[in-house]
């Protein structure tokens, strides 16, 4: 999207939050459909349950609701929402099966949606597929930091706000995940061209 696009779309989206703000029902309602399923996608990432990733996302929209009078406005309502939804996960931890402590070590695969056209071509899908295999060999942090830059295109101080680390972790994991990822990637094209 070029540059006055997307300001464009930030524009409508930080007036659509100031009549949330405002009391209006409309906008609550219109932000919940146009974020409801990226939040999904991104918590379930964290949490493998369905019913209690969902159960997060309605008490993030409810609790947006009755708190809109206190809430400040925002630069990115994805940025906004995407802290909420991780915040609100790992306060809910507890709901998970009683076992499973969320740690550094919790889970966090990376899917990529793919275009329609891309879907119907094997050599595409094989593709994608590939490198989505070398990024889920990373471990946790790096993929969920890979998919929150590149998947969700947030900067280094958004992804630390939702991450709760500082800019230079975040630049330390990411390097680490650059170089894993070239290692990784180097088998997959030797084997890609042995296999033509």
């Amino acid at each position: 999207m070029c540059a006055k696009g997307l300001e464009l779309v930030n524009e409508y989206e930080s007036l659509l939050w100031d009549r949330f703000r405002h009391g209006d029902r409309a906008a609550h309602s219109e932000i919940m459909e146009k974020y409801a399923q990226p939040l999904f996608n991104y918590g379930y990432q964290i949490c493998r349950d369905r019913e209690i990733v969902k159960d997060c996302i309605q008490e993030v929209f409810f609790e947006l609701w009755t708190r809109r009078a206190n809430i400040s406005p925002v630069s990115c309502v994805r940025w906004y929402l995407i802290k909420s939804i991780r915040t609100r996960i790992f306060k809910d931890q507890l709901k998970w099966n009683i076992n499973e402590q969320l740690n550094d070590e919790y889970m966090f695969t990376v899917e990529f949606n793919i275009e329609s056209q891309m879907i119907h071509d094997t050599e595409h899908r094989e593709f994608i597929t590939k490198v989505q295999d070398v990024i889920n060999l990373l471990p946790p942090r790096q993929r969920e930091i890979m998919y929150l830059r590149f998947y969700q295109d947030m900067d280094f101080n958004q992804i630390g706000e939702i991450m709760n680390i500082n800019r230079q972790s975040i630049h330390n994991l990411l390097q680490k995940a650059y170089k894993s990822f070239r290692a990784e990637w180097i088998i997959v094209f030797l084997v890609q061209i042995l296999c033509f």
